[in-house]
């Protein structure tokens, strides 16, 4: 999956989800990136950058899929979809989406989320899926989908704030959260994908946050993974730079 940006008025492309780097003449003189690649093998001259994700093969039987997940989290799914109180909605609205996100980054302190981050994207190499309340998302998902490779990437998993004093309201919404998970899978298992990257697993972290936010991913039993981003030299300049006017 390749996506083209601009940034500092530089051109500058990313592809996804490699399994083997190929870059031609171009990608080694431009700003290029290849961002979570599953192969260790580094092309010459870029360099590396080395984290880890957990995946579901969705190649397995979608039974064996579901048994794998543990007691509590196949628990949680089921009673979800038997009360019923939310409703799945796998074609949520842009518009929807980034109000409640960008809410949702305030409170968290992370970086907000623009119809121009969208663009740069592109409509064709997203989706977004939520669970809804009365007509509006309380948790969303938006995936990186690659179709050239059978890869979905969770991107962001966001939640309301509108009930973070409601115990019972965000103990429901965990479960949907699980739910929407689930239901995600098996949406993209049946249109023909085979792997589910959780988009990232934060290893030996001290961050209260993070070590939360690892507890749930593990929820579902997914593969710890090594995973590689790769930058030609023009790209990690334009990177390092970027770094160092955020300090």
């Amino acid at each position: 999956m390749r996506v083209d940006q601009n940034k500092f008025g530089i051109s500058i492309r990313k592809y996804y989800f490699a399994s083997t780097p190929r870059p031609n003449w171009q990608d080694f003189i431009l700003p290029t990136a290849y961002m979570d690649s599953y192969s260790p093998q580094k092309p010459a001259l870029f360099q590396k950058e080395y984290r880890h994700t957990l995946l579901t093969d969705l190649r397995e039987d979608e039974d064996a899929i579901f048994q794998n997940f543990p007691k509590d989290t196949r628990n949680q799914i089921r009673r979800c979809e038997r009360e019923q109180c939310f409703t799945l909605n796998l074609q949520t609205r842009l518009e929807s989406f980034i109000p409640l996100y960008n809410a949702f980054a305030n409170e968290k302190g992370l970086s907000l989320f623009s119809h121009k981050d969208a663009e740069a994207i592109g409509q064709q190499n997203y989706c977004i899926f939520s669970v809804d309340l009365h007509g509006e998302p309380v948790v969303c998902h938006l995936y990186l989908i690659s179709v050239e490779t059978g890869t979905v990437n969770l991107l962001i998993s966001a939640s309301t704030q509108m009930y973070n004093d409601d115990a019972d309201m965000r103990r429901a919404m965990g479960f949907a959260n699980r739910c929407l998970h689930w239901q995600g899978m098996r949406h993209f298992k049946a249109a023909g994908f085979h792997t589910y990257d959780w988009g990232g697993y934060v290893v030996e972290t001290d961050d209260p946050s993070m070590r939360g936010i690892n507890r749930f991913k593990k929820t579902f039993n997914g593969k710890l993974t090594p995973i590689y981003n790769y930058y030609s030299p023009a790209y990690a300049f334009i990177e390092h730079l970027r770094q160092m006017l955020r300090k």
